[in-house]
């Protein structure tokens, strides 16, 4: 068990005198999926944002500032003792910031593919080439059918290759699977970044351009990708956040006289896979709008991506 040394948190004091950790990747707000869940009309529902930046854990804001001393600001380095305002009334005490000393890195036949972080990844594998030899990939989602998966939570990360019993993962695992070599090893946080963007650094740099209602996304070689109505203003919402966030803080803005949540639900489930699928057939990575297995998406961008909000 690798229990909590991989996974950052904050321990906040809330307004009642409760205490609140949050692990990075958490969202804070009013949604229901919100790991700081915060009942209080002058927060938003997704209102702030835990996020690991460098050696630094962060909190950001989602729509909203969140105040320090009584400045504005879109994102705050955390340290114990700061008082942060939501609103007027809602303030979160910083009892604690814990840092990993190490963080867990995934290799595939001997190359860093990416630092693990509290998410899901699926390797799926093919065959390709006169030789048919086959290759993988690797994905920062869930996918139906993948060969093998990892994933992580507080308490550490956990593999599953194939039918297999799911197995804990600790530095120095490795695996076979289909003639590549898989490991994980633990890094000093101070050797590298928390972060996923390694994976694809190869893909071909993509140009999202974001109009509400309709949104055009243009790669080299391939003709552009025109996306329109409900599946643009779920890209264009994401591209405004710029963050990770709860589905149902997008989905609010997009069908907010919706009351029942459960059918808000199935239009999201339904738009995001007809959305996926038109990336997919236009032969853009699918992964480009990324759900996190937690209940929240993000527009996922790589570092040769480049967005043009026009919404």
């Amino acid at each position: 068990m690798l229990q909590g040394r991989y996974t950052p948190f904050v321990r906040f004091r809330l307004p009642d005198g409760r205490s609140a950790q949050v692990a990075a990747g958490g969202l804070i707000g009013r949604a229901s999926t919100a790991e700081l869940r915060i009942e209080s009309p002058e927060v938003s529902e997704a209102h702030a944002f835990i996020s690991m930046r460098g050696r630094h854990l962060q909190i950001l804001s989602l729509r909203r500032w969140i105040i320090l001393d009584g400045e504005r600001k879109s994102s705050i380095i955390l340290a114990p003792g700061q008082r942060i305002r939501l609103s007027q009334n809602v303030t979160l005490d910083v009892e604690a910031v814990e840092l990993p000393d190490r963080v867990m890195v995934l290799y595939g036949d001997g190359q860093e593919l990416c630092t693990l972080s509290e998410s899901v990844y699926s390797i799926v594998t093919a065959s390709s080439g006169p030789s048919q030899t086959p290759s993988y990939k690797l994905h920062p989602e869930y996918l139906p059918g993948a060969e093998a998966y990892i994933w992580g939570t507080s308490d550490g990360f956990t593999l599953r290759v194939g039918d297999r019993e799911p197995v804990e993962l600790s530095a120095g695992t490795s695996w076979e699977l289909r003639g590549h070599h898989f490991a994980v090893q633990a890094r000093p946080l101070g050797d590298g970044a928390l972060s996923t963007r390694s994976i694809g650094q190869n893909d071909p740099p993509l140009t999202i351009v974001a109009r509400y209602d309709t949104v055009y996304v243009r790669m080299p070689g391939r003709p552009e990708c025109v996306i329109a109505g409900l599946l643009a203003r779920i890209v264009s919402e994401l591209a405004t956040i710029n963050r990770l966030v709860s589905w149902e803080a997008v989905a609010r803005e997009i069908w907010g006289d919706e009351t029942d949540r459960g059918i808000m639900r199935q239009n999201w489930d339904r738009n995001l896979r007809r959305l996926r699928a038109q990336l997919r057939e236009a032969g853009i990575r699918p992964d480009l709008v990324r759900p996190d297995g937690k209940g929240n998406v993000e527009l996922y961008l790589l570092p040769q991506d480049t967005v043009v909000d026009e919404s």
